[in-house]
This record gives C-alpha cells, sequence and structure tokens, in this order.
C-alpha cells in the first residue's frame, strides 16, 4: 500500500488511534494521538527528536530493531501485539499496536497504529487464578520475589505466602556453586535470548533441608511495566528420595520397588524389559488403567508410553520428557522417562490437567475487558479467525457486518457523576449490546468508550438495521446516580457501519473494515452525534 504525507495526515491527523509511519525505527510521521501516548505535547515535539528507541525499554532495543527491518523488508498485514514503551517522563504506557508495512516516499516503510490499554500482569490477575492452586507459583525479578502463592511457600518452608516475602531474596536458597549459572540463567530469559523449559533443581533451605522441585520459567511482563519471570514448581523430592532409595537397595529391588512406589503420591510405574507393567501406585493406575471387576487384576492401556519408550532408544538417550500427553483417563500428563539396567523403564507422570484449566483461564482474561467481560481486540482477533475457519470448512464464503460505536459526550458524564457512575454505564452498554445479539455475533470493547460489533453472515440491510435498533436500545438505557434512583445517567452513541469479506466485488479484511466503519462514526459525530453512517468499499452512502 502507498502513502503520501497529505494523504496520511487527512486519514489519521484527528484520529484518536495513535498513528506513527517509521523506518529503521525513525519516525517520519506522527499524529497527535500517539505524540500524546508518549508524553510528547504535540507531533512538532515529538519530531524534534524522531529517534524512537527513546521509548522503547533498553532491553527490547535488539528485538525492536529485527522486527521493524523485518517489516520493512516484507508487505502487508503484520498482527496486533500488546507492548509498553516509557514516556518522556519515564512512566510505562501500555499499548496494542498493528504493524503494517507501506510505500513511503519511493522506499518501505513501517506503519504502526497504537490504543493505549490498561497495564500488563497484576499480582491481583496471578494471584486470583493460581493463589490456591497445588503448584508452586512465584513470580520474581533477578531472584527478588514479586509474587508467591502459599504452595510455594510451604515448599520452600514458610508458614505461608506472607512469611515468605518477609525474606525474598531467592538466591539463599541455590548452592553457591550454581549461582552464576542460575543468574545467567535468569538474565537470558528477562532478556527475551532464550525461552524457560522445565528442568530439575535442587535448592538448600533455610533450616538445611533439601528440597527438589521441577520448575518451569517462563518471561511475563508484570504490573509495573518490566519484564519477571514467571517460575511454577512442583515438589519432587519424594521422586528424588525413590530414585536414591532404588540405588541404595540394588540387592533387593524388587520388595523395595514395590513398597516405595506405593507411597509416592504422583504417578509412578515401573515397566520390564518387555515394557509391561511390573509395579504401579495408585495414581498411576488412575491415569493408565483399564476399568475392572472386582477381584480382577488391573490391567492397562499404555502404547502411548511404548511409543515414547522407542522415541528414547532411538534418540540414544537414558532418560526422556513427553509434555501433555493424554491419558486413557481423559486427563493430561507431563510424563518423565528413566532407562533402567536390563532394559526396564521407570516412569513417573504429573496429573497437569487442573494446571492447564487455570492457564485457559488467565487466557481468558488477556481475550476479554475486565470492566464489561466484552471481547479486547486481541480476543476479537482471534474470534474472527476462528469464525472464518469455520465458515470456510463448511464450503461457504466469509461475510460480515460490522458496527463501530463511540459513546457521545462520555467525558461529562465522569466529569459530572464521577468514574463509578462512568464504569457502569460502560458496563450496561455492553450488557445490551450482548443482549440484543445472537450467539454468534461479536462484542469487542475497543477502548475507553468505543465498542465494535461484528455480526458473521450480514448483509448490507440487516447491518443498518441491526445498528439502527442498537441506537434505540443504549438510548433507552438508565444507569442510576443515587440510592434511590430518583437521578439517572443517559447515554447515546455515534455509529459507523459497513459491511466486508468475500463480497462479489472485492475482498475486504477485518482491518480495512474497521478503518472504514471508524471513519463513517467519526462522520456520524460531525453530523450532530447519536446517529448512523453506513458506508461500502464502492463508497456509497446511508445515514
Amino acid at each position: 500500500m502507498r502513502f503520501e504525507p497529505t494523504e496520511i495526515a487527512r486519514l489519521y491527523g484527528r484520529s484518536r488511534v495513535g498513528v506513527v509511519v517509521h523506518k529503521d525505527l525513525q519516525a517520519v510521521y506522527v499524529n497527535d494521538a500517539y505524540a500524546k501516548m508518549l508524553g510528547r505535547r504535540d507531533v512538532k515535539d515529538f519530531m524534534s527528536e524522531p529517534d524512537m528507541r527513546q521509548y522503547i525499554p533498553p532491553s527490547f532495543h535488539h528485538e525492536a530493531a529485527k522486527l521493524s527491518e523485518g517489516f520493512q523488508e516484507s508487505s502487508g498485514f503484520h498482527g496486533w501485539k500488546k507492548v509498553y514503551n516509557i514516556r518522556t517522563d519515564g512512566t510505562p504506557v501500555w499499548m496494542e499496536i498493528s504493524d503494517e508495512t507501506v510505500e513511503w516516499e519511493g522506499g518501505s516503510a513501517v506503519l504502526t497504529t497504537a490504543q493505549m490499554i490498561d497495564n500488563g500482569t497484576t499480582a491481583m490477575q496471578v494471584d486470583h487464578m493460581l493463589g490456591r492452586s497445588f503448584i508452586g507459583v512465584m513470580v520474581h525479578r533477578n531472584m527478588t520475589a514479586l509474587y508467591v502463592n502459599d504452595a510455594f511457600a510451604h515448599l520452600m518452608g514458610a508458614e505461608n505466602a506472607s512469611t515468605f516475602m518477609e525474606k525474598p531474596n531467592v538466591l539463599r536458597f541455590i548452592p553457591e556453586d550454581n549461582r552464576p549459572r542460575a543468574l545467567k540463567h535468569v538474565a537470558a530469559i528477562l532478556n527475551g535470548e532464550r525461552r524457560g523449559d522445565r528442568h530439575r533443581v535442587r535448592d538448600v533451605l533455610d533450616d538445611g533441608r533439601a528440597v527438589w522441585r521441577d520448575l518451569t520459567d517462563e518471561r511475563i511482563l508484570w504490573h509495573d511495566g518490566k519484564p519477571a519471570i514467571l517460575t511454577t514448581a512442583h515438589d519432587v523430592r519424594e521422586e528424588v528420595e525413590m530414585n536414591a532409595e532404588l540405588i541404595r537397595a540394588k540387592a533387593s529391588l524388587e520388595e523395595a520397588v514395590t513398597e516405595v512406589i506405593r507411597l509416592v503420591p504422583s504417578a509412578v510405574a515401573m515397566l520390564d524389559g518387555d515394557l509391561k507393567v511390573a509395579h504401579f501406585n495408585y495414581e498411576f493406575a488412575r491415569l493408565f488403567g483399564l476399568s475392572k471387576q472386582e477381584g480382577e487384576d488391573q490391567s492397562f492401556e499404555i502404547s502411548a508410553l511404548h511409543e515414547c519408550c522407542a522415541k528414547m532408544k532411538l534418540n540414544g538417550h537414558g532418560h526422556s520428557t513427553f509434555d501433555e500427553m493424554v491419558t486413557p483417563s481423559g486427563r493430561l500428563a507431563d510424563i518423565r522417562m528413566n532407562m533402567m539396567e536390563g532394559g526396564g523403564v521407570m516412569v513417573s507422570a504429573t496429573d497437569i490437567t487442573d494446571h492447564k484449566r487455570k492457564e485457559q483461564m488467565l487466557d481468558t482474561l488477556a481475550s476479554t475487558d475486565p470492566l464489561t467481560r466484552a471481547l479486547n481486540r486481541r480476543g476479537f482477533e482471534i474470534a474472527v479467525s476462528r469464525l472464518r475457519e469455520i465458515r470456510h470448512l463448511k464450503d461457504k464464503s466469509w461475510v460480515f457486518g460490522l458496527i463501530v460505536l463511540d459513546l457521545d459526550y462520555f467525558k461529562n458524564i465522569n466529569d459530572t457523576h464521577g468514574h463509578a457512575v462512568g464504569d457502569r454505564v460502560l458496563e450496561k452498554v455492553a450488557e445490551t449490546l450482548r443482549q440484543a445479539l445472537r450467539d454468534d455475533d461479536l462484542v469487542v470493547r475497543l477502548g475507553g468508550e468505543e465498542f465494535a460489533v461484528l455480526l458473521p453472515s450480514a448483509t448490507a440491510a440487516v447491518t443498518k438495521r441491526i445498528g439502527e435498533r442498537l441506537a434505540n436500545m443504549i438510548r433507552a438505557i438508565d444507569v442510576p446516580i443515587d440510592k434511590d434512583g430518583n437521578e439517572v445517567a443517559k447515554v447515546t452513541a455515534s455509529f459507523g457501519a459497513t459491511v466486508g469479506g468475500e463480497g462479489r466485488q472485492k475482498f475486504v479484511d477485518l482491518s480495512d473494515a474497521m478503518k472504514l466503519a471508524d471513519e463513517a462514526m467519526y462522520e456520524a459525530k460531525q453530523n450532530g452525534r447519536d446517529c448512523m453512517i453506513f458506508k461500502s468499499f464502492e463508497r456509497d452512502t446511508d445515514s
């Protein structure tokens, strides 16, 4: 797509969506909205220092330069992402941005649009989802804990999370010889140079006892806008102690293994040289056992374990791990295998089903707006992609109606009645939109007081009719201001609508439809508000 400076200024100069065009991270155009997001007074102030690296945290300079270079050498739309920048006063600003390669003055440049959002992962979100988990959870930076749950605190010998956080330095648990390697590992994850993997560590508690943990590390952005590491930990002391016991008791292996495996709380089994189950405990039978009648011997479905053993032998390793295996019981388990002398295999399995459910809940949090429970931009794009795939699987064309609406004079509500009433208005608008639409219609909060509605398979006529109905329903909203409900807040909205998809004339993707609907909405604002403008890509209009 080719842009001229005058053309992009006409399209985006007055938009509340931030827009910047840059080459090699040097801005060649910005609008006022973007300049003010980054703490600049206006466009002129921003362009006096056009180097965008000053707004990017230093640990992300390398990554940002690589992305910018790759985008300039490619073409098309590169998707949305969640980032944070540093304003001129040093405070972080969270944004949803999209990048698109465009032609600009005889060469390629990157056009970035930005919308301010709430900040990233918060301690409250993590604690709500994982605070009561049996899996140990810690968030730390440079080996200083920022958050732990009770399970992690207990694992490390503390009475509870509050007691643990009185001494948040976790480096003290690592044996001195291992500290340099641990610090290097953590720094590499924080800087984005490597991804965290699952590994086993031995820590020494304050009272001198040793604890073995299987842990995973993942780089996240904490609520202060800075990278941190989310660590999940499983207590594997029993498994380690069992292995040690097996080594010490080689002479009476059969008797020792039977008793130790029975006592281990995680799923453990020993396979003989023919890969048949020789010893197992209750947890292993729960995950891999077949139903049996009273008095019958327990039988197992372990064909998947046989395949894992074959891969392990083919790779020439004495041990291996296999993540997220679906067991015959329908549960998900992480599997660890170790070859034994004589060809047998020791198998341990950790049931991670509940943990994955919590991950899915966290993903839901990341895809929805916490105030209105509408989709956010990320969740909207994922849902649209799925709907389109479903239509194509059914050999049907992908068409949709799109309505963008922005509440009129919403700032006056906040200024007059307070943000609590403003929040209730936003909640009521989102609830009204959901109740008025079909199950497969999508409601998204684009940010602030702006919403969008996507109507799969809707024609232009249907889209206009639904837009008018939504406008009437919003006009009817009453939000009580006082306890008695004698005084209420009223609201109207300006609507912009269009249709897109695989039409007869041309293919209109979602991003282009959003731009046109947004343009129509702003025309509705200019026409006096509380009305709807419909635009099509044939430039027909209907107000």
